[in-house]
């Protein structure tokens, strides 16, 4: 049976959250949907959620305790990580939850550290013989236009495309930058399940037609066989994921496949695969009761996603 739910790190997941709250309702009618964050008073996810919990940053020597305690005096069943920076420690603290009944809906840690960083993420991709953008280590004497970007940072926090040479020096007095080469072409992301089982669900490839803030604002679905054939044979190989996955590519006029990276983790535009019919929320409840799931494609090609700002009024005198 299932209980509760837990997301954590809600934020501005709205979407996601009620996704998981209609879902839920059909396993156990009585089950809630609750999440914590930093600051959940200001956290839109939060208040439209059935109930929060504040905690510190994830980096914080308590915040597994908090969590744990939280878990267990609300009954949660599943706990679902949004954000990479708590996926390495959610994926080590798995066990240790387990112990208690609750189940971290989280990829092994060796998945979760090896795609945290973009350099050990290129590193995975070459030794694989994928296709990804080469970096580049003379800034002086390469082509422009270069792509650069943080080695550990997330919805595209400082990725730019540099033009020129002087520009490339400026970011590289940060140490953290890395510079790859710049691809030219259609970018994608794929949002993927994989069960307990280690098999492929779901794959869902979304055209990101306009980002805004580093989270697509403008995606639409496409049944691209090339992209799903090629999203199989990197699944295969990954070893320890689990649930949601969400995975970036280029697609060149040149029907060129370039890998960007992989997060182990729901996407902001997981939304538009949910409401085109790829339910992970009901592919992990299934797969925690211990249910057979079936690789399908049942979901509806070119669905477009137009995302707009919307309001939560909260009542700033019960705080």
């Amino acid at each position: 049976m299932i209980n509760n739910i837990l997301i954590t790190s809600a934020g501005r997941r709205v979407s996601l959250v009620k996704s998981f709250q209609q879902t839920i309702k059909k396993y156990n009618k009585n089950a809630k949907v609750y999440t914590c964050d930093i600051n959940p008073i200001l956290s839109s996810a939060c208040h439209i959620s059935d109930g929060f919990l504040k905690v510190p940053r994830v980096t914080d020597k308590d915040y597994i305790h908090i969590l744990k305690n939280f878990c267990i005096e609300k009954d949660i069943s599943i706990v679902v990580p949004t954000i990479d920076t708590e996926l390495s420690i959610l994926a080590t603290a798995k066990d240790n939850f387990k112990k208690d009944g609750i189940f971290i809906a989280i990829s092994s840690k060796d998945i979760c550290d090896t795609f945290y960083l973009k350099n050990s993420t290129e590193r995975f991709f070459l030794d694989n013989g994928f296709d990804t953008p080469k970096s580049i280590k003379d800034i002086q004497n390469c082509s422009y236009p270069i792509f650069a970007k943080l080695n550990n940072s997330s919805c595209s926090i400082g990725a730019q495309i540099v033009y020129t040479p002087k520009k490339a020096r400026e970011l590289a007095k940060d140490k953290n930058y890395q510079f790859q080469e710049y691809i030219e072409g259609n970018e994608y992301t794929i949002d993927i399940f994989i069960d307990s089982r280690n098999n492929i669900i779901s794959i869902v490839p979304r055209l990101r037609l306009e980002v805004r803030a580093g989270e697509v604002s403008k995606a639409k679905t496409v049944k691209d066989r090339q992209i799903i054939n090629v999203i199989k044979k990197l699944c295969s190989i990954l070893e320890g994921a689990y649930g949601c996955l969400t995975v970036q590519l280029f697609k060149t006029k040149e029907n060129k496949i370039v890998f960007i990276e992989i997060n182990p983790r729901f996407g902001g535009g997981y939304p538009l695969s949910y409401l085109s019919g790829a339910n992970f929320a009901k592919y992990l409840f299934e797969d925690f009761l211990g249910r057979d799931l079936k690789y399908s494609e049942d979901w509806i090609d070119n669905n477009i996603m137009l995302r707009y700002d919307a309001e939560v009024i909260v009542d700033g005198n019960c705080f």
